[in-house]
């Protein structure tokens, strides 16, 4: 019998949300609600529409948090995360491939270790700050669910 494993790694509730030039954030375009990316360019943010050509940028010094809203926002412009579906009663959200990824591998995994000798094993870790709903052996074939229709959005 394949038991399934995930072992948690040192990705982090901040590392996983940055935008990288490979896996940019995705979010809604405030102008015509079509998929848009967010990604950095040094200390600059940039927020940008393929459909519209809608463009933004400022500098990327603060970030606002905004998960734990009933909309969930990327946290550099406060745009509506593109990724997001309704599961179980409750909002699936993620930021882009990689945090979909990372969401899949923990809730598919029927035996979840976590590793005290790195640095997140305390509260900073993103396992840890998953919801309850999520981490229910009970809905795991829902949210696996959800995550396979926002695999199809990206």
């Amino acid at each position: 019998m394949n038991e399934q494993r995930f072992q948690e790694n040192k990705e982090n509730r901040l590392s996983i949300s940055t935008p990288t030039k490979n896996d940019p954030t995705l979010v809604c375009c405030p102008k015509c609600q079509s998929k848009a990316v967010v990604t950095l360019h040094n200390n600059e943010a940039r927020l940008s529409c393929p459909s519209c050509g809608y463009n933004q940028a400022k500098l990327a010094e603060h970030r606002t948090f905004y998960w734990g809203a009933e909309n969930p926002t990327d946290s550099y412009f406060g745009a509506n995360l593109w990724l997001q579906t309704d599961c179980v009663g409750e909002s699936l959200w993620a930021f882009n491939k990689r945090n979909l990824e990372y969401l899949e591998d923990f809730v598919s995994a029927k035996h979840r270790q976590r590793n005290p000798n790195v640095d997140t094993w305390m509260s900073s870790s993103l396992a840890s700050r998953l919801p309850k709903w999520m981490k229910a052996a009970k809905n795991r074939e829902q949210v696996l669910k959800a995550i396979a229709v926002l695999k199809n959005k990206i």
